[in-house]
C-alpha cells in the first residue's frame, strides 16, 4: 500500500486486509469516543474534506493474493468506522437497496473479513459483531470483547437519531480523508507515533513508554529490529495482563488517568533511579536516562537499559495481577482498606525479590503494611511526607529483609505509634473524626476476633461478605445510644453527668458503636437499649450479642459504664491485633530463615 493521503473508500480497497499485530492493546473505545466519532461523521460536510487522521501500517507479506496490512497505529478507529459501517449497511439494506459490493468493500470478501482483531476477540468479532446476533453476559469473556458489544449497541443507538442519514452517512465515511504511511517496523513507527495520535482516547503514559523505547531502541543499536520486536512482545503482555486486572473488577478508580498508568509508576518508584518528585513522571526520567547515555557515547549500556527496562515492567505488570487477584489473606485486609496505592511499590519489589517458596517475606511485609495502613487511618497519618517515606523504602530495598522489618517499625513509631494510636482509638469524638471504611473495618476485625476467641467459635465474616455492597445489608456502624439520645430515653445514673457531658464523652465513643447492617440499623432507629436489645440477640452478630454483658447489674440498661468498659475491651483489642512489633507470621521463625539466607547469600559470593 503507498502512503500518502487517500479516502476510506481507497483505502478499504478489495485486495487488503487489516490486521492488529499482537503487541497492541485491544479495543478499548467506550461511550465518550463513539460519541465524538459519530457527532464528527454528522458534521462534516460532503463538499468539503474531512481529515480523520494518520494510519502507521507495516505491510506483510501478501496472502493468496491479498494485501496483508499490520496496523501500527490506528486500531481503534478502523474497527470502529467497521463496526458502524456493518450497521450502516443493514439499515441500508432492510430499505430495500443492495449493499452487497459495500459489504465486499468494508466487511468481508471472497470469505476473507476485512479486519482481525487480536485473540482471543477475533471469533468473537466475526461471530456476534459482524453479524446480527446479540452476544448474551456468557459468551462474552474478555473486557475487549465487552467493549465491543456495548461499542455497537452505542452506535446503534445513536444511529436510531440520524434513521433518514444512512446513505449520507455511508457517503461521509467513504469520502473521509486519512494520511497512511508505512513503516519498516514499530521502531520507524515510534518516531511519529505521538504526533500522529490525534483521535480518540489520548496517548497513556505506557503508550508513550513504548513509543519511547522503540524510537531510542532505533538510535542506539544495530539490531534493532530483533530488540523492537521483544519490546513489543513484552507490552503486549502487558497490556494482555492489564486487560485480566480490569476484567476482575479490582481497578475502579482510575483518578483521572488510566490506572495503566499508576502501574507504570509504581514501577518506577520501585527499580527507577528518581529524587524528590521525580517518581511522578516515570517517562519523562527515562527518556533522560537514556539521552544521558546517549550524549556520552554509551550506546551500548543504553541498549541493556532499555532491554532490562521493558522486561522488568513486564515482570511487574505480573506481579500487580498477582498482587490484584490474590486470595491471600493479608493482601485481602491491605484492599479492604482501601488504601494500597502507597504500599503498591514496595510489595512490588518485596515480592520480586523473596524467593522462597511460600514467600514469607513478603507476607510479614504485607502484614506490616496493613498495620501501617490502619493506624494510618484512625491516627490520620497521610501526610505526603510518610508516603514519600514509604515510596523511598521502596526504591532502597535490596533484598535485605530484616532490616526492611525493622525499618517499617521504626516508621510505625515515627508517623503513627502506640500513644497516638490509642490516644485516637479512645478519642470521644472516634465517630466524627474517623472514617466511615476505617470506623467499619475495626469492628469487622473486632466481630471476627469475637468469632475465633469467644465461645461458640464460629467461622469468620469472609472479605467478600464484608465488602457486600447491596443497599440493605451492607455494613455501617450503628450508635448503641443512638445519636439523639434525648429521643432513646437514655437514663444517665450519675447525677454529676449530664446529658450534655454524655453527648460530648460517650455518646460518639468507640465502646458505643457496633457494626450492623444498614437495613437493620435504619429499624433501631431512636429506640432504647431494652428494645434494641431483643433485636441484638437474635443476630448472628457476636459483637451485638456481647452487648447485655456489659450492661449489668441492670441488663435493660447502657450507660457510659457500660460504654467505657466495652471501649477498654475494643482498645485492647487493637492494639494486639495491630502490633507492629510482633505481626503475626511466627517472627521468630522467619528471623531464623533470613539468617539463613543471609548466609547462604554469603557464602554464594565467596564461592
Amino acid at each position: 500500500m503507498e502512503h500518502g493521503q487517500k479516502s476510506i473508500r481507497d483505502l478499504f480497497n478489495t485486495r487488503t486486509i487489516f490486521n492488529i499485530p499482537e503487541y497492541q492493546r485491544a479495543y478499548a473505545w467506550e461511550e465518550q469516543q463513539l460519541k465524538d466519532f459519530v457527532e464528527d461523521i454528522e458534521n462534516q460536510r460532503l463538499d468539503r474534506d474531512y481529515f480523520f487522521g494518520t494510519i502507521l501500517f507495516e505491510e506483510q507479506p501478501s496472502d493468496q493474493g491479498f494485501e496483508i496490512i499490520d496496523i501500527v497505529d490506528g486500531q481503534q478507529r478502523i474497527t470502529t468506522i467497521i463496526i458502524f459501517m456493518k450497521l450502516l449497511l443493514t439499515k441500508w439494506k432492510k430499505a430495500g437497496n443492495n449493499v452487497e459490493m459495500l459489504e465486499d468493500t468494508y466487511i468481508q470478501s471472497y470469505n476473507r473479513y476485512r479486519l482481525n482483531v487480536l485473540e482471543p476477540d477475533n471469533e468473537f468479532f466475526r461471530s456476534y459483531i459482524l453479524k446480527d446476533g446479540q452476544p448474551s453476559n456468557s459468551q462474552v469473556h474478555t473486557p475487549s470483547q465487552r467493549r465491543l458489544r456495548e461499542a455497537k449497541k452505542h452506535l446503534n443507538e445513536l444511529l436510531k437519531k440520524y434513521s433518514d442519514k444512512v446513505e449520507e452517512f455511508i457517503a461521509k465515511i467513504e469520502n473521509m480523508k486519512v494520511l497512511t504511511y508505512s513503516v519498516e517496523d514499530g521502531s520507524e513507527a515510534a518516531l511519529i507515533f505521538e504526533t500522529t495520535n490525534d483521535r480518540g482516547k489520548p496517548l497513556t503514559n505506557l503508550e508513550k513508554a513504548k513509543s519511547l523505547l522503540m524510537h531510542k531502541t532505533r538510535i542506539v543499536s544495530e539490531d534493532f529490529k530483533d530488540i523492537v520486536k521483544d519490546i513489543q512482545s513484552r507490552f503486549g503482555e502487558i497490556y494482555r495482563n492489564y486487560e485480566e486486572i480490569k476484567d476482575s473488577g479490582k481497578i475502579r478508580d482510575e483518578r483521572d488517568k488510566t490506572a495503566e498508568d499508576l502501574i507504570l509508576q509504581y514501577h518506577f518508584i520501585a527499580f527507577g533511579d528518581w529524587k524528590g518528585k521525580e517518581y511522578q513522571y516515570p517517562v519523562q526520567r527515562i527518556k533522560e536516562q537514556i539521552n544521558g547515555l546517549i550524549t556520552k557515547n554509551e550506546e551500548a549500556d543504553a541498549t541493556v537499559f532499555i532491554e532490562k527496562y521493558s522486561l522488568k515492567l513486564k515482570e511487574s505488570f505480573e506481579i500487580m495481577k498477582t498482587l490484584l487477584l490474590s486470595s491471600d489473606s493479608y493482601l485481602l485486609d491491605l484492599h479492604a482498606l482501601n488504601r494500597p496505592a502507597a504500599f503498591y511499590p514496595l510489595l512490588i519489589k518485596v515480592y520480586d525479590l523473596d524467593h522462597s517458596d511460600e514467600k514469607l517475606n513478603f507476607k510479614r511485609v504485607t502484614r506490616l503494611a496493613e498495620i501501617i495502613g490502619f493506624r494510618f487511618g484512625i491516627t490520620k497519618s497521610r501526610s505526603d511526607k510518610g508516603v514519600s517515606q514509604l515510596y523511598r523504602l521502596a526504591r532502597e530495598f535490596k533484598g535485605n529483609f530484616k532490616q526492611l522489618i525493622r525499618k517499617l517499625q521504626e516508621f510505625v513509631d515515627s508517623y503513627c505509634g502506640d500513644s497516638e494510636f490509642e490516644r485516637s482509638l479512645r478519642e470521644p469524638k472516634f465517630y466524627e473524626v474517623v472514617d466511615a471504611s476505617n470506623r467499619q473495618y475495626l469492628f469487622w476485625k473486632y466481630e471476627n476476633h469475637l468469632r475465633a476467641t469467644e465461645r461458640p467459635i464460629s467461622s469468620e465474616m469472609s472479605h467478600d461478605e464484608f465488602a457486600n455492597d447491596d443497599s440493605r445489608t451492607k455494613f455501617t456502624i450503628e450508635h448503641i445510644i443512638p445519636q439523639n439520645p434525648k429521643e432513646s430515653k437514655v437514663v444517665v445514673d450519675d447525677s454529676i453527668l449530664s446529658i450534655t457531658d454524655f453527648e460530648e464523652n460517650y455518646l460518639h465513643s468507640i465502646g458505643n458503636l457496633v457494626l450492623d447492617s444498614r437495613s437493620a440499623n435504619a429499624s433501631k432507629s431512636n429506640q432504647d437499649f431494652a428494645t434494641k436489645d431483643k433485636q441484638y440477640s437474635k443476630t448472628p452478630l457476636k459483637s451485638q450479642l456481647e452487648l447485655s454483658g456489659f450492661s449489668n447489674p441492670q441488663p435493660d440498661r447502657w450507660n457510659h459504664i457500660s460504654i467505657s468498659d466495652r471501649g477498654n475491651k475494643i482498645v485492647k483489642f487493637a492494639l494486639e491485633r495491630w502490633n507492629h512489633r510482633e505481626p503475626g507470621l511466627k517472627p521468630a521463625e522467619i528471623d531464623k530463615k533470613i539468617r539463613l539466607d543471609e548466609e547462604m547469600e554469603k557464602i554464594w559470593k565467596e564461592l
